[in-house]
């Protein structure tokens, strides 16, 4: 049985272009709508659609991303393809946020366009293999949480995942979602102009595939790829739990390792969600009174909403000698095993986020870049770093 096929499109090339690529294998419609017209139900009129394509142009990209949304809602189950006459960014962003598969561009890969049809269509022949795609759990979350929000929380979750890419090799993808505050914090360290936000993400969370992160996900020249709240965000963002979990679940689909960075001004149900689903939870704290009392109150309320944090650890941030609070006494303070204490020098990491250079790359031997690479060894191997005590020759020199 052929395939049947729609393009919409004012251009008949498009019909032309794909009944070759295609050939006897598929049977290839053209529908040019006119001002006014119902286009779904012009669709839904033919009968039978195996598979829709829709061009995308300068003048109509709102409308063509409005038209695959109000389709894909009353039939999920076709593959949508995005088209164009080029590969420009805002044309494949529209399609792949409305819930296109794929984005061919005319004239194109010409030789390869049957191939890329066929698989199309095969993965779409499983019923209900996006569905269980987008459940399916094979990555690991980790979290590096604080109740405060502060640069520091978007800062540990970077190098953390540039850590972890360095040790898993290339053939595994790790994804950095910073959604704490300040916004967009991240993406600034890592001088990252985005086009796409995880606000945006979480409010496609139910169209996001490997099509949208290929095309619309931030990649560092590392190879890690990178989601930040936008940068120009003013006051707390409105963020739906569920959406919110249910886009981590589809990123464990996705990613072989996910780093989420998160702070106590996310709806409690969040966090208790993340909390639940990491592989470890990284609770990020100081030697400061304030910090550790907001953190202590933080988990407190976790624990009361029955969270399990038997996976979470203490990291202590910018530890100095002497300063009061030692990071064992915070440790046995917040009920939780400690997995690091970072100590940095303080010219080395303002340098580093301001001239969007990793530490380490910039200063290597800096000793929280040190000691942010022990601690992604042990969280990857499932340990707590071992964390060393003051020693004796140390106590007798007044260290």
């Amino acid at each position: 049985m052929k395939t049947q096929a729609v393009v919409v499109s004012s251009d008949p090339v498009y019909q032309v272009w794909l009944q070759n690529a295609a050939g006897a294998t598929m049977d290839v419609a053209l529908l040019s709508p006119t001002g006014g017209q119902d286009v779904v139900a012009l669709i839904e009129a033919r009968g039978r659609v195996d598979v829709l394509f829709v061009e995308f142009d300068s003048q109509e990209v709102a409308q063509r991303a409005a038209l695959v949304e109000r389709f894909l809602e009353r039939h999920w189950q076709i593959p949508v393809v995005g088209l164009g006459a080029d590969d420009n960014p805002q044309w494949v962003l529209a399609a792949m946020r409305s819930g296109a598969r794929d984005f061919f561009v005319l004239r194109r890969d010409d030789a390869t366009l049957s191939v890329q049809i066929g698989r199309l269509l095969r993965r779409s022949s499983v019923p209900g293999a996006a569905n269980q795609a987008a459940v399916q759990k094979t990555g690991k979350l980790y979290g590096v949480l604080s109740a405060h929000p502060g640069e520091s929380i978007a800062f540990l979750a970077e190098h953390l995942a540039l850590a972890m890419l360095e040790l898993v090799g290339p053939t595994e993808r790790v994804l950095l979602f910073d959604i704490a505050a300040p916004a967009g914090a991240a993406a600034i360290f890592l001088n990252i102009n985005a086009t796409y936000s995880a606000l945006e993400a979480i409010n496609d969370a139910y169209r996001c595939d490997q099509s949208l992160v290929d095309t619309a996900f931030a990649k560092h020249s590392s190879g890690l790829y990178v989601l930040s709240m936008p940068e120009d965000l003013l006051g707390q963002p409105s963020i739906d739990s569920g959406e919110l979990l249910k886009l981590l679940q589809v990123f464990r689909s996705l990613f072989s390792h996910v780093v989420v960075a998160i702070d106590g001004h996310l709806p409690l149900s969040a966090l208790v969600g993340v909390a639940n689903d990491a592989e470890r939870l990284l609770l990020l704290s100081d030697q400061s009174i304030l910090r550790s009392r907001h953190n202590k109150h933080l988990l407190r309320a976790l624990r009361l909403e029955g969270c399990s944090l038997d996976r979470a650890g203490l990291v202590v941030d910018d530890y100095r000698r002497r300063l009061g609070l030692e990071p064992t006494n915070l440790a046995e303070l917040f009920e939780l095993p400690l997995f690091a204490a970072l100590q940095s020098d303080p010219s080395n990491r303002a340098v580093s986020m301001n001239s969007g250079e990793p530490l380490f790359t910039l200063a290597r031997k800096d000793p929280y870049a040190v000691g942010v690479k022990k601690l992604a060894a042990s969280v990857l191997s499932g340990q707590p770093i071992a964390v060393p005590q003051q020693g004796f020759l140390d106590r007798l020199r007044g260290g």
